[in-house]
């Protein structure tokens, strides 16, 4: 695991260690910290998968989306997102809109949506993801959902995105 993979990871459990007192109610702002949460999550998420580092980045997702992708287990799908990346990740930095709460949508549990934005990528392009972040049974906070946005990319779109059917 590379140095930034390492911090990736480690934010998440950060995160994860700070979470179970705020979403159930403990000591100060739950929204907030619930929220900050969530943020946090979603950026390790892409910093591992900018930072190719597939074994963070499948941790940090749910088991449903990770059998989304056609794997059962870490190691699936790791070898299914270990492809070698196209074009130059190098100077890209991930970036987070204004996170929302979601309800429940379909499969997917209520929890936050944001934008997550990773670029400039190859030819100065900008990829915009809407992730739903939910709340995991060990306290840590989990990517369920991810959907590319082509056009907007305000919480309108994030939320529209999120809880299409």
């Amino acid at each position: 695991m590379g140095v930034r993979g390492a911090r990736a990871a480690g934010a998440v459990l950060v995160v994860a260690a700070i979470l179970p007192a705020a979403w159930f109610g403990g000591d100060g702002d739950a929204g907030e910290d619930r929220t900050t949460a969530a943020v946090e999550a979603a950026r390790a998420y892409q910093q591992a998968q900018l930072d190719m580092d597939w074994e963070a980045a499948c941790e940090a997702i749910t088991d449903r989306l990770r059998r989304r992708w056609e794997a059962d287990t870490i190691a699936e799908c790791v070898a299914v997102r270990g492809v070698p990346r196209i074009n130059d990740g190098s100077g890209a930095r991930v970036t987070t809109g204004e996170p929302i709460d979601l309800p429940a949508s379909g499969v997917h549990p209520a929890g936050i949506g944001l934008r997550v934005s990773l670029g400039p990528i190859g030819n100065g392009v900008t990829i915009d993801t809407a992730h739903r972040v939910v709340p995991g049974e060990d306290g840590t906070w989990l990517i369920d959902q991810s959907v590319n946005l082509s056009e907007d990319t305000d919480t309108v779109a994030v939320r529209k995105a999120l809880t299409r059917k």
